[in-house]
């Protein structure tokens, strides 16, 4: 996959989808389809950071994805290149017109251009898609635009999109916020030094310094771990348990932690400094505080033999992590 953060020419027979694209959902993986239907090459044209981040600040959602998650995504779901614009106020402040002009037609020249009903554009969100196709129309490119989408599963028809997944997300329900992304939510970040009680206590764990401003609520959750370096270890899936909390039983007061505990393999020191990934399957129980180290071994136990089951080959499958950096990064 090629990486482009400026408006450069896409090869030729490219439809560009455009959009903020947080969590790359099944609603934003249906633009991705209309583009591949029309031209033999996708774009995903995105910008950073998030237009809100810029533009109000205080109201501004928490993300699903960190920009690299967001990479790692796009490539696995066929992506051709990669667009990430810098979200400048003077991009904010741009007409419109000069939107299309500067970027689209004289810019990236796309054979066609992908966007959802909701898509704005221009000072003062001005443009709509409705614009798009008028301004586009003359030079010859086509615009589509495809409906909103909505689980079968849902009786309601709500819209799917990434609002109704931070809601099931910040609830723990980890079943509809996959339902609505097509793959697992999931988390990165470094693993830094922790207190290593987990050794002690015969579960050795990897302490995940979360980039992420996203989380479920405190608890034992099951999933999955990766690395997500490029190296021979990336891509490798690791079933894990992992606390999301404070170990009430160490201590009140504790700072909030993620510690993933790996089945069946000890990882140890070799994790330390080193991005991984962590997807969560379920929520497995509350956080809990017991009467003594023994007593916690033994929940341990028992929450890994209530994982095992949940963490199926065809769970796995699902999961999009650890992806080694396969794209060409052109600083152009």
């Amino acid at each position: 996959m090629r990486l482009l953060r400026q408006p450069s020419p896409l090869p030729p027979g490219t439809a560009a989808c455009i959009g903020a694209f947080d969590g790359l959902h099944l609603g934003h993986q249906a633009l991705l389809r209309r583009a591949a239907g029309l031209a033999p090459r996708v774009a995903l044209v995105t910008f950073e950071p998030h237009p809100a981040q810029l533009l109000a600040p205080d109201r501004a959602p928490p993300r699903l994805q960190t920009p690299d998650q967001r990479a790692r995504v796009a490539a696995a779901l066929g992506v051709d290149s990669l667009v990430v614009l810098p979200f400048t106020r003077a991009l904010a402040d741009t007409s419109p017109d000069a939107f299309v002009e500067h970027l689209l037609l004289a810019g990236l020249r796309p054979s066609a251009v992908v966007v959802g009903p909701d898509f704005r554009f221009g000072s003062g969100r001005a443009g709509g898609p409705d614009d798009l196709r008028r301004l586009l129309a003359p030079a010859g490119v086509a615009t589509e635009i495809v409906a909103e989408v909505s689980l079968p599963s849902d009786p309601t028809r709500a819209k799917l999109g990434s609002s109704a997944i931070r809601r099931a997300i910040v609830q723990g329900d980890l079943s509809a916020a996959a339902a609505m992304l097509g793959r697992p939510y999931s988390v990165e970040g470094p693993v830094v030094p922790g207190a290593r009680r987990g050794r002690g206590l015969g579960f050795p764990t990897a302490n995940v310094g979360v980039h992420n401003p996203l989380l479920p609520p405190p608890g034992v959750y099951a999933g999955a771990l990766a690395l997500v370096t490029p190296d021979r270890d990336a891509g490798t899936l690791w079933p894990a348990v992992m606390n999301l909390g404070q170990n009430p039983t160490f201590g009140a007061g504790l700072a909030r932690t993620l510690e993933v505990h790996a089945l069946d393999v000890d990882l140890g020191d070799a994790l330390y400094g080193r991005p991984v990934e962590v997807a969560f399957a379920a929520r497995l129980r509350d956080e809990a505080r017991f009467p003594s180290a023994a007593a916690l071994v033994e929940q341990i136990a028992r929450d890994i033999e209530v994982a095992r089951p949940l963490l199926t080959p065809d769970w796995l499958a699902r999961a999009v992590l650890g992806a080694a950096s396969t794209w060409d990064d052109d600083h152009v």
